[in-house]
């Protein structure tokens, strides 16, 4: 009885010690950034201006304006948890060919951008750039497009419910954190243990601009699902575009459904 006594004993603390470095650790868990780049957007023909923002708490951003010379809209990618802003340039090439300008910039932490990495700060420094756009620029609002890519997602949505932009694209979006977290962990109390949210399903009935889903059945990370679960939630003009591949190299392996696929969005719903 004793020994099974300290199994049981061991066994809820080798637990409680793996909750503990989950709730400490779960924020290099998500976010998963890299400092040097790549690349920049002359490597691929695009002339591109180094955009520096001032945001609170010390914190400043570093972004890329790449305007295109026969623009009307201007697409504004949010990038993924892992790498930087250069390791998007494969994706930010495919939509600068359909004619658009874009805008990219990098986390806290991510690329040159430097800062103290938390949920609030991420929609902070998204409003931020929102008004360097709007504001700074002078960019319509109806003329940018918000395009999030997995965890850009939750930020793009943000700015969304809050502003009225000409529409935004979900590309490989979740729900929330909370429900991958559970895909990954079922065997524990996530709800507990999570401090990063990132919630698109409560926000997305506020979203008024139409949205285009983009998710592969084939991704391996984020599932189909959330995407679907999504777009049913989504009360307004909506369209879901399901391309094959992976997380990462989806929208290369189906580029062509994939660029006509935006192209008849943003014609049917924007243009």
């Amino acid at each position: 009885m004793k020994l099974l006594a300290f199994a049981v004993i061991g066994g809820f603390a080798f637990y409680l010690l793996i909750c503990l470095f989950m709730y400490f650790s779960q924020e290099s868990l998500i976010h998963i950034p890299y400092k040097q780049f790549i690349g920049n957007p002359l490597d691929h023909g695009m002339e591109y201006e180094e955009v520096y923002l001032d945001a609170d708490d010390n914190a400043r951003l570093h972004a890329w304006y790449i305007p295109h010379p026969k623009a009307e809209y201007t697409f504004w990618i949010f990038s993924g948890n892992a790498g930087n802003k250069s390791y998007m340039l494969d994706s930010i090439k495919t939509i600068y060919d359909l004619g658009y300008s874009i805008f990219v910039f990098d986390y806290r932490g991510f690329g040159p951008s430097v800062g103290n990495l938390t949920e609030p700060a991420m929609y902070r420094d998204s409003e931020r750039c929102w008004q360097y756009l709007t504001n700074t620029r002078g960019i319509s609002p109806d003329r940018i497009v918000l395009h999030g890519r997995s965890l850009g997602t939750a930020m793009a949505s943000w700015i969304a419910a809050k502003t009225q932009p000409a529409a935004l694209i979900m590309e490989s979006g979740f729900t929330s954190m909370a429900d991958m977290a559970k895909n990954y962990y079922k065997w524990l109390p996530i709800d507990l243990l999570l401090r990063w949210q990132y919630n698109n399903l409560a926000r997305i009935t506020s979203v008024t601009s139409p949205i285009l889903f983009i998710h592969s059945p084939d991704d391996e990370l984020t599932p189909y699902r959330h995407s679907q679960q999504l777009f049913e939630a989504t009360p307004g003009d909506k369209n879901f575009l399901t391309i094959s591949g992976n997380h990462l190299e989806g929208f290369m392996e189906s580029e062509d459904v994939y660029r006509a696929g935006i192209v008849q969005f943003m014609r049917q719903f924007v243009q």
